[in-house]
């Protein structure tokens, strides 16, 4: 917009200095036919028998015989007047034209007298019989023992006609360039800022996780912008190898005082060691799960991963109706085949296997499981037919290692495991009231983006 409008505002002043150089130059046109006519009749100037002043009839052809044109002349001097056919009265000559502040300058009036006396016409304004408004050139001559006065005038209709005629074309000339200069001005930005669009492509590429870099193949204006991104991606992929060998060095450091304790908890009478060996089971377990966690990662680099949504629920799902095959639970999957979501299988395993396995401990006999697509994310629930929870609960339900009902099954690491998982991938999950009368689990992952 800013180049628009500078674009417009120089082809303004174009055009106005276009009609100023035109304007001086007609004038300049008109002052020199003027000046021509001022000399021919200082020329032919002569008295005759009786003492009037008289010139040659020539003098008083085209244009200076049509009155009522503005092209007249006159000569006034102490023996009498001469006027052209065009000029029925008498005009009062004006005044010389002021030039300005400049004219009241020391000298500068002197200086013009100078100018005058060396023959040629000096320029005046002033309105005709008619009332229209004429250009004059005025010139004073010595004549016998005096000096007479030649004035010539032109119409300002003679300077702004042909000035309008010139102008219409050159004004539309200017729009059709301001217009074609607009439109390759876009042009040029559109391509100049392609590359802009195609970096936006590679960087979606890297998120999700098609490549590790944004390609060096780029135009030379944005190569250092280029540099500094796979700089940044190249930093951020070591500190995530970092922190995952810390996790896999701490797990590792963890599992022998654990066994340790696990070996002196064995022959123990202790009223406390059952809790304590419970306890133990559950550290060991969650040691676990980090250290494949971090294994996976540190074997997989950076993340190129990808799910099929319908597939693995169906290894899931299969897996859960052989583990609750005495409940006789009917498992209802996604109808989409085609949803895919940017999580390594074994996160994903984890995940459903966590929530699916909820689900299964408190439904009645169904539990219903729905994917949908999103923008950016496949939006996934998984609905039971059990009690539920009130409000109330769902915030504690996600704490780890808390159990809302600790006549059932199981150690309330499940769904807090599955949190933490969708959370590492950039994704949500939310408890609801299902339309089944039970709990709603939606987990939202990132879709699987295609290469651009």
């Amino acid at each position: 917009m800013g180049a628009i409008v500078g674009m417009v505002a120089a082809l303004v002043v174009a055009g106005t200095a276009i009609a100023l150089i035109l304007e001086r130059f007609i004038i300049g046109q008109i002052d020199q036919r003027l000046d021509g006519q001022i000399a021919a009749l200082s020329t032919d100037l002569a008295k005759d028998a009786s003492g009037l002043l008289t010139v040659g009839p020539a003098l008083s052809g085209p244009p200076f015989d049509r009155p009522g044109s503005g092209w007249t002349w006159q000569i006034v001097g102490q023996d009498g007047r001469l006027a052209s056919p065009s000029l029925p009265g008498q005009l009062s000559i004006p005044a010389r034209r002021q030039g300005g502040r400049f004219q009241q300058l020391s000298g500068f009036s002197e200086w013009l007298g100078t100018v005058r006396s060396i023959g040629r016409p000096y320029p005046a304004d002033g309105p005709g019989n008619d009332g229209e408004y004429l250009h004059w050139r005025i010139l004073d001559v010595p004549f016998a023992s005096g000096t007479v006065t030649i004035a010539a005038t032109a119409p300002y209709a003679a300077i702004y006609a042909p000035l309008r005629e010139t102008m219409f074309p050159l004004a539309s000339a200017l729009v059709v360039l301001g217009l074609l200069l607009i439109g390759a001005m876009m042009v040029q930005v559109r391509l100049g800022l392609r590359p802009l669009a195609q970096l936006r492509a590679d960087l979606a590429n890297v998120r999700a996780g098609i490549r590790t870099a944004v390609p060096k193949d780029q135009p030379s204006e944005i190569i250092p912008l280029v540099e500094e991104l796979n700089s940044v991606l190249s930093e951020n992929a070591e500190g995530l190898a970092r922190a995952r060998r810390h996790v896999a060095n701490l797990a590792h450091g963890l599992k022998t005082p654990l066994a340790g304790l696990s070996l002196g908890l064995e022959g123990s009478s202790d009223r406390e060691a059952p809790v304590m060996r419970a306890q133990l089971e559950l550290m060991e377990r969650l040691i676990r799960h980090h250290l494949a966690r971090a294994r996976a990662g540190a074997l997989a680099g950076p993340p190129r991963a990808s799910t099929n949504v319908s597939e693995r629920l169906a290894d899931i799902t299969n897996m859960m109706a052989t583990i609750y095959r005495d409940r006789h639970l009917r498992y209802e999957g996604p109808a989409s085949s085609d949803l895919v979501v940017a999580v390594e299988p074994q996160d994903f395993d984890e995940i459903f296997g966590n929530v699916l396995d909820n689900a299964s401990k408190w439904a009645r006999s169904r539990v219903a499981i729905v994917a949908s697509l999103g923008p950016r994310h496949v939006v996934i629930d998984v609905d039971d037919d059990g009690p539920g929870l009130d409000p109330v609960s769902i915030p504690e339900a996600m704490r780890p290692g808390k159990r809302i009902d600790e006549a059932t099954p199981g150690y309330g690491f499940g769904l807090p495991i599955a949190s933490e998982l969708t959370q590492l991938y950039g994704g949500d999950i939310q408890l609801l009231k299902a339309e089944l009368g039970g709990l709603r689990v939606r987990i939202s992952l990132p879709r699987r983006q295609t290469a651009a």
